[in-house]
């Protein structure tokens, strides 16, 4: 049993953005104190969905025309046609599943969502989705897990707004208003707040949005009566003791969407409460969290749709957006059905944001902060240091201000909220802190960036945020290691951005190659000569393969600077490959290694090989009982002796679970 995943599993940040319980004292723009939420407790990990898409979907499919029809019908216009998975398909499922599923609903994506019989654990709906993932038509299966809440302006809170200012000593701010001397946006930027919904009424908030859409689909959670319709206004996510999980406590509305929204985008220089970072572009809501949280299975719509991808029965989004802000998360690494969706989402041009989360844990054990092709943000405090509670680790591409209100209720972070302790009540706001409320800083900035330079691709904004951060302060506990490049910089980062070139398409120029010295007959061995020199690397994500000591923080290369680095990250496949002549002298090839993992050994989930000329010829599982730090083994090549061959080191890891395998100083050798 996978016993380490399922304690990981259980525990769930609830408002990645606001920690729960964010201060005993409020500020309201009436005076009155707002409700304070209480904390939750971690739920237990229980689920009953499981997302599953097929390699041809449409082998498996069968329009399902009364649901078709009846969405058209409650949207108004057209939708998307909704299909269901045929009769053959569903009792093949069940057969492997070795229970009987239904069909839920059509996802985006052309996925498909599926219920079991009753909620199992977490741990127990990984397995049966990893049998689902037996059967050769299955591209994929997870689980749905749910998700929980991650120019001088004249508003008279403005003051109070610390997280705004340009950054100095105790004082580290995003440096807004040397930013907004250059921009303070533009109408053809649209930012997603994909969370609990938007107060519309709020002062504000007025006539900050464009229209968008409630993706709750259950209705005992949805606290509106309903399920998903165009209406992605905030009821409130109030629930009742025990409603959540037995043992729950009772809980007051977050109303942590408008907290969100009004960062990125409050009404700013109209003489009402707080400042937006952005005072011109819209907000486009996007509610996937109701009651307890939401499911992956309406989150992962959610987002598609944000980015103006096609969802079944579901009305076409008016407003794609640019930047999308996801300041939710729940622990377990991202899946096939999370990554899938974000590649796509960001292939469409939309920047995604994401809350670290707030267990003071890797990131890179939650969802979807975990996930490539994200800007994961890491929360900071005033003095520039890590906030207590804020995650951290590889998977944090940069910190910005998410506010530490246990010793000052000031020190957190400004912005629209309500008094309603259920329903919405008068209007206010609040001091929060968060993860969540780091995230949007950044999400707004790239708004602006986006808005003097509309041609930047996700990749480029990423780019000149982290080249332009504040660097953290002496002393503080953040470094480029554990908080990612440093504290966003607003007016750095919009002016890089005016500034940043035309983008034209790469010229591929050719190029004199000298000649390599090897270690032991294979170029680079060692890997010292860095990541472009003798090897040819190949991987599903962006990262390193040949990395230096900065990217090796838990263990470190062998010897000298350099060391190969697999895994690391789910759902990858990896390898580095060299044409080498194996000695006849010297036909063994040594090297050192270690693996880090918590999974089983099982050669489905994940697995390192060396191959030669595509064949495996040495096998290591990754898995908890094969750990090891740096050791020396060998491969006997005998059988190659004085041929030249491809040589290669591979790595694939599965859904669930991440595993590492580091290589280090390879070279043939006269024996073992």
């Amino acid at each position: 049993m996978k016993q380490a995943y399922l304690l990981i599993s259980t525990i769930v940040v609830t408002l990645t953005g606001g920690v729960w319980a964010p201060a005993p004292s409020v500020l309201a723009q009436s005076g009155d104190v707002v409700t304070q939420r209480h904390s939750l407790s971690p739920p237990p990990p229980f689920t009953d969905e499981i997302i599953v898409k097929y390699r041809t979907p449409e082998k498996f499919r069968l329009l399902d025309a009364d649901a078709s029809a009846m969405a058209a019908q409650a949207a108004g216009q057209p939708v998307p046609p909704m299909h269901r998975l045929s009769d053959e398909a569903m009792q093949a499922l069940s057969a492997q599943a070795g229970m009987a599923l239904t069909h839920v609903r059509e996802m985006s994506g052309e996925a498909h969502v599926l219920r079991l019989p009753e909620p199992m654990p977490y741990e127990a709906v990984a397995l049966i989705a990893k049998q689902l993932e037996q059967l050769a038509e299955v591209e994929y299966a997870s689980p749905s897990e749910r998700m929980f809440i991650a120019l001088t302006p004249n508003d008279p809170l403005y003051s109070q707004q610390w997280h705004y200012s340009a950054p100095a000593p105790g004082n580290y701010g995003a440096n807004l208003p040397n930013a907004w001397n250059i921009t303070t946006g533009s109408t053809s930027i649209v930012v997603a707040v994909v969370d609990t919904g938007i107060l519309f009424g709020h002062p504000d908030l007025s006539g900050r949005t464009v229209s968008g859409y409630d993706f709750v689909s259950d209705v005992t959670k949805a606290n509106d009566g309903d399920g998903r319709d165009a209406n992605a206004s905030d009821p409130g996510d109030w629930a009742s003791a025990d409603e959540c999980y037995p043992g729950s406590p009772a809980l007051s509305s977050s109303w942590h969407g408008t907290h969100v929204a009004g960062t990125i985008g409050a009404g700013t220089n109209n003489a009402t409460g707080v400042a937006g970072i952005n005072w011109v572009s819209k907000i486009l809501p996007v509610r996937v969290l109701g009651k307890c949280g939401g499911t992956s299975s309406d989150i992962i719509d959610g987002v598609r749709w944000a980015a103006g991808l096609s969802v079944p029965g579901v009305p076409a989004n008016a407003n794609p957006a640019r930047v999308i802000n996801l300041s939710l998360g729940g622990i377990s690494a991202c899946s096939s059905a999370w990554q899938n969706a974000i590649n796509q989402v960001v292939s469409n041009g939309a920047v995604v944001v994401v809350a670290a989360g707030n267990l003071n844990a890797p990131a890179g054990n939650f969802t979807p902060a975990g996930c490539a092709n994200v800007i994961t943000v890491a929360a900071t405090q005033r003095n520039g240091s890590k906030a207590y509670y804020s995650n951290y680790g590889p998977a944090v591409e940069i910190s910005a201000p998410g506010g530490e209100t246990c010793s000052n209720t000031s020190d957190g972070v400004l912005s629209t909220l309500n008094n309603g302790a259920t329903a919405p009540g008068a209007h206010s706001y609040k001091f929060y802190q968060g993860t969540s409320m780091a995230a949007p800083h950044v999400a707004g900035i790239a708004s602006l960036m986006l808005s003097v330079k509309p041609a930047l691709t996700p990749a480029q904004v990423l780019a000149l945020l982290q080249s332009t951060a504040t660097p953290f302060p002496s002393g503080s506990t953040c470094n480029t290691t554990n908080c990612g490049a440093g504290i966003v910089n607003a007016a750095a980062a919009v002016q890089a951005a005016q500034n940043s070139a035309p983008m034209t398409k790469r010229a591929y120029l050719p190029i004199a190659r000298r000649q390599l010295a090897s270690v032991g007959g294979i170029v680079n061995g060692n890997f010292e000569q860095g990541p472009n020199v003798g090897w040819t690397t190949s991987s599903n994500y962006t990262f390193c393969l040949i990395c230096d000591q900065s990217d090796l923080p838990s263990i470190g290369p062998h010897g000298g600077n350099w060391a190969a680095r697999f895994g690391g990250i789910n759902n990858e496949n990896a390898s580095l490959k060299q044409t080498v002549t194996v000695p006849a002298g010297a036909p063994y090839l040594g090297f050192w290694h270690a693996i880090s993992s918590s999974d089983w050994c099982n050669d489905a989930y994940d697995v390192a090989r060396v191959k030669v000329n595509g064949a495996e010829v040495k096998k290591f599982q990754l898995c908890t009982p094969n750990n090891t730090t740096w050791t020396a083994t060998s491969v006997n090549l005998s059988a190659y002796a004085g041929q030249t061959v491809m040589l290669e080191l591979h790595v694939k890891t599965d859904s669930l679970i991440v595993s590492s395998w580091l290589v280090d100083d390879l070279a043939f050798q006269a024996g073992p």
